[in-house]
């Protein structure tokens, strides 16, 4: 990719959305472009963290190792994301998960002291900043609150709740589309089940007839009814559900 190209892909980023062009023209500048193959890892836990990443095209993989040596998959990155920006700001600076090349991948690295002068020239892209990583916290609380959740049944459930996003406009015994955004074995490893566990639960709920559809696009037919079959309160008030969805909360990067 040429400065132009980089260029044009960074002002489509929300993160710089606040940069003048100057700005994004230093980064720019400072930015190389590399392809790497399935397989190939980008960097590993807790190495010396002096470069963040823009996924142009492809699929990246985060990780980090269990004590037992097994690989827990936090989250998987696709194209239009950022990778490893959080760390960026630690000091000393350290990866804190494993990053892998899932789908052949192009990527964009630059370095770390770029996105620092960065923050330091514009306090608009410091707080747009702020504010994404205060929105990871969030949602890393409300993480915390469903695995608190007694059983594996309602930590689905809460789960397809927040991806539903009920609104009080909607009645809670109609139907609601949703899309799981990372695969079976991902969502399994961050509702702390295994995938088996997940997949049985999905069709004790499709045997019953409160959730339809076929992969990762669901339907949830009846919320109030699927909410009494695992024992949670179903979600009421001017606001619906007032959590954020988890859908981001384990890109810890």
């Amino acid at each position: 990719m040429n400065e132009t190209a980089i260029l044009a892909w960074l002002g489509r980023v929300s993160l710089f959305k606040e940069a003048d062009e100057e700005q994004l023209s230093r980064l720019a500048k400072g930015s190389k472009a590399v392809t790497l193959p399935c397989g190939k890892q980008v960097f590993a836990s807790g190495e010396d963290a002096q470069s963040f990443y823009a996924i142009v095209a492809g699929e990246v993989q985060l990780y980090r190792l269990t004590l037992q040596g097994e690989e827990k998959l936090f989250q998987i990155l696709g194209e239009g994301s950022l990778l490893a920006e959080a760390a960026m700001f630690l000091e000393p600076p350290r990866y804190p998960l494993t990053a892998r090349i899932s789908r052949e991948a192009r990527l964009l690295s630059f370095p770390r002291h770029s996105l620092l002068e960065l923050c330091d020239r514009s306090p608009r892209v410091m707080r747009r900043l702020l504010g994404a990583l205060s929105q990871r916290l969030y949602q890393a609380v409300d993480r915390i609150e469903h695995l608190s959740l007694n059983n594996a049944a309602q930590r689905l459930v809460a789960y397809m709740l927040d991806l539903s996003q009920h609104r009080a406009e909607n009645s809670v015994d109609s139907p609601v589309n949703i899309l799981l955004p990372v695969p079976i074995s991902v969502l399994a490893g961050q509702l702390a089940m295994t995938p088996e566990t997940l997949s049985r639960q999905l069709q004790r709920f499709r045997r019953v007839g409160l959730v339809s559809g076929r992969g990762r696009e669901l339907v949830l037919r009846d919320i109030a009814a699927l909410c009494d079959l695992v024992n949670l309160p179903v979600p009421t008030g001017p606001d619906g559900i007032k959590h954020e969805p988890m859908v981001g909360c384990c890109n810890l990067c």
